[in-house]
């Protein structure tokens, strides 16, 4: 259950209760326009984009496999303002790899605790996105790729090329 931020408007003071909440909801991010431009140009992903929702499983493809992100999207200000938290990949297929995450979203002893909080914090928020790629062997790649280009927040398997600095920026 999410509980509410309150900020007293008087004194802008933030309760005690309020601030360790505001800590558990802020992620690090890391923009980088050196990484991004070493995106593999030759990877042409076409995104479909499904609110995270238990409802909209049967719209994700049971018959495809490729890369997946969670993106959190405020939907606030008129802004297009959409945050990156998660990177993976399936070979199976996007619905079941999704339904998983409906799953795990319910668990109260997590083995993913950075998963879980995401899933759990930004519920009215959270979107899936997918991208289907038909070559099995490569979706290994494209996620590494794309992980070394972003360093999503909640990404902590990190390519072995790019690991060890990865792990140094977390503190690790």
């Amino acid at each position: 259950m999410v509980t509410e931020l309150t900020i007293s408007d008087s004194s802008f003071e933030i309760e005690m209760a309020s601030a360790q909440l505001l800590r558990s909801q802020t992620r690090e991010f890391t923009l980088s326009p050196g990484l991004w431009n070493n995106l593999n140009p030759h990877y042409n992903l076409n995104w479909t984009r499904v609110k995270f929702e238990e409802p909209l499983s049967n719209q994700i493809p049971n018959s495809s496999m490729g890369v997946y992100a969670f993106v959190l999207e405020p939907g606030i200000a008129n802004l297009k303002l959409a945050y990156l938290l998660y990177v993976g990949k399936t070979t199976r297929n996007f619905r079941v790899r999704f339904r998983e995450y409906l799953r795990h979203q319910q668990e109260t002893k997590p083995k993913r605790l950075l998963v879980k909080q995401m899933l759990s914090t930004w519920p009215d928020h959270l979107w899936f996105y997918y991208a289907p790629i038909t070559d099995r062997n490569i979706v290994k790649g494209v996620e590494d790729n794309l992980i070394e280009a972003f360093k999503p927040p909640v990404c902590r398997a990190y390519p072995a090329r790019i690991g060890n600095s990865f792990k140094i920026l977390d503190g690790s």
